[in-house]
């Protein structure tokens, strides 16, 4: 992953908000989240956003590109990431390993959280935040639970 540095934060405002992960956010408090978690990555197509087994508790967005998550082989594929989805999840809320791995199939730029950077924003959005993860899982549950109905 490579560290995207001159990024202008109109620039990263109007990719956000397109996005449906943002879309309970008012203008101002996208702002605010985007200067605290000032971190842009770009991952060129067939490179790891992040490996299973990796020690690195940030929760990324995907704000451009496609990711494939697998777990030893990539041929078995688990799930496919797109723009408005975020991948690390896992390790960001229980502070541990990677279980998955995370790969571009397309060049993707991600939006990294850090914990501490989630504890320091106002309670107002860091509950947005929050209640954004919570739908996500749910719907991965969801979404999980009818392949394996489909697959009985």
């Amino acid at each position: 992953m490579k560290l995207l540095e001159s990024v202008p934060l109109f620039k990263q405002l109007e990719i956000i908000n397109r996005l449906n992960f943002f879309k309970d956010f008012t203008i101002s408090e996208r702002q605010v989240l985007l200067e605290s978690f000032s971190h842009l990555y770009l991952v060129h197509n067939g490179r790891h956003a992040f490996k299973r087994f990796e020690l690195d508790n940030r929760l990324f967005i995907v704000l451009s590109g496609e990711l494939i998550i697998f777990k030893s082989n990539e041929l078995l594929e688990l799930g496919r990431i797109r723009p408005g989805e975020f991948i690390g999840e896992g390790a960001f809320i229980c502070h541990r390993e990677h279980s998955t791995s995370a790969k571009a199939i397309k060049d993707s730029i991600l939006l990294a959280i850090t914990p501490d950077a989630m504890t320091r924003l106002p309670n107002v959005i860091r509950e947005k935040v929050k209640d954004k993860i919570i739908e996500g899982m749910s719907m991965r549950i969801n979404k999980l639970s009818n392949f394996i109905e489909d697959n009985l």
